[in-house]
């Protein structure tokens, strides 16, 4: 096969940080939604990482095409016919409901409607740039990214990466940017049993699993050009797929939280193993994107 990668690792970047960005935002929303007093402060840190992560993605991507006014065009030259022209609204309107929302939750103004229309709104677009991610590729017309699948694929792998990010944070007690007084205030919250954490880590590493495993059976099953692809794929990227992305970034996470689960189904991960978890999540959610990024790219054989 004959190797062509327009695109570099600094694409990767730009979806793999665009996701964790709306991931985590869509879990400080649900954090929010569910119980905004016992939760104040990882709402807080998600919302604050959110526009920070997206951006820091979009600025990957700015220095990959070389000429960053090509970002800005795509808003005022807008094509309603370009997936790409949507995604470059989408992502703006986005992170400005993220800067503002952070921004409602380092003030502490966490009710009323003008936090409950950013919340809704950026709630929205949140999910828009998820699926815009899979849509992008989607709507290239390669092999390897044609259909749905991948469009779901990456949207959960945005949502699961959230999670694992807020999971660390969790664990290693990281706050910035959240007043002593708030900390105070959660530290003596209730002692009823809260969100749990491990169910929804399991929950979503057994979708995304079910997901890529449904994905690939689908390629198997394909036409020529997909069938080619799929196996061009793991012709080159079998082992660190098979390793980091199935073993180590699903099923790992998926077995040590069910594991959890059964010693006690209302307690937590102990804090070793949510850290260990978590971080395989998110390693295995890069390398994911990374390959089906560049396996995507590979120009297939002409058949003679």
């Amino acid at each position: 096969m004959e190797w062509h990668a327009p695109w570099d690792i600094r694409v990767t970047l730009d979806l793999f940080l665009g996701g964790l960005g709306v991931g985590i935002f869509l879990l400080s929303v649900l954090l929010t939604v569910y119980d905004k007093n016992r939760y104040r402060k990882l709402a807080a840190m998600g919302a604050y990482l959110a526009p920070v992560l997206v951006g820091g993605g979009i600025l990957f991507l700015l220095s990959e095409l070389g000429r960053p006014e090509r970002f800005i065009t795509t808003l005022y030259n807008f094509n309603p016919q370009s997936v790409t022209s949507w995604g470059g609204l989408f992502q703006t309107i986005f992170i400005l409901l993220s800067l503002i929302y952070a921004w409602l939750h380092f003030k502490n103004t966490t009710s009323g409607s003008l936090f409950r229309a950013v919340l809704g709104f950026g709630t929205i677009f949140a999910l828009l740039v998820g699926v815009y991610h899979g849509l992008l590729l989607a709507s290239l017309g390669r092999p390897l990214w044609v259909g749905g699948m991948v469009t779901a694929l990456f949207l959960v792998s945005s949502f699961l990466g959230g999670t694992a990010l807020l999971l660390l944070i969790k664990e290693l007690g990281i706050s910035f940017g959240v007043s002593q007084k708030v900390r105070s205030e959660v530290a003596s919250a209730s002692e009823t049993k809260g969100l749990n954490f491990t169910v929804l880590f399991s929950v979503l590493s057994a979708l995304q699993l079910i997901l890529v495993l449904g994905w690939q059976v689908s390629l198997s099953r394909g036409g020529l050009e997909t069938v080619t692809a799929s196996n061009g794929m793991m012709d080159q990227y079998g082992g660190l797929w098979t390793g980091l992305v199935l073993i180590g970034g699903l099923a790992l996470p998926l077995l040590g939280s069910l594991y959890s689960l059964i010693k006690d189904r209302t307690a937590e991960m102990t804090k070793g193993m949510a850290l260990t978890l978590s971080a395989l999540v998110i390693v295995g959610g890069f390398t994911f994107k990374h390959i089906v990024l560049l396996a995507g790219q590979i120009n297939l054989p002409i058949p003679f």
